[in-house]
């Protein structure tokens, strides 16, 4: 049902777009978690949805995807990418910085919760697509708690 109700969405938002380049989709896959010593999932797969508003280096965006405590987690993000320098073949390096609001699910302890806080990262920009990779932090003494990966495919 959670399926069907994204793609519903995605189908929704594609329709819509009257802007170039305004609309993406989000392709979400896989994280790295620093402390090795817990089993995390680390194949964290789902869709999401990213708009770009004027100027284009602010967006906003929903997601859905599988946790790496084997859950759900429906993050939406309010974020600006910043050109950082160009690179070969017409791409560009951009830092990202977003903040997001995030609901987990954790089905081995049968809880769920609710967290927010900045979101930094870096994308990489070639043409319509953009590899993304963003910090997961935590308050702690380590504050990195993982990296994740998406691609986002503009249209």
């Amino acid at each position: 049902m959670t399926r069907a109700l994204l793609v519903l969405t995605l189908v929704a938002a594609a329709s819509t777009a009257h802007a170039a380049d305004r609309w993406g989709v989000s392709i979400w896959g896989l994280s790295y978690h620093v402390d090795r010593r817990v089993d995390y999932n680390e194949d964290n797969w789902g869709l999401g949805v990213r708009y770009y508003f004027k100027p284009d280096r602010l967006f906003l965006e929903g997601d859905a995807l599988r946790n790496s405590n084997r859950g759900l987690v429906l993050p939406v993000s309010l974020g600006a990418e910043f050109g950082i320098a160009p690179l070969p073949a017409g791409c560009r390096l951009s830092g990202v910085v977003a903040l997001t609001a995030a609901y987990y699910q954790y089905p081995d302890r049968n809880t769920t919760d609710f967290k927010i806080g900045p979101v930094p990262g870096v994308a990489i920009g070639c043409g319509r697509v953009k590899a993304n990779v963003m910090a997961v932090l935590r308050k702690s003494s380590e504050p990195l708690a993982a990296l994740t990966a998406s691609l986002t495919i503009m249209f």
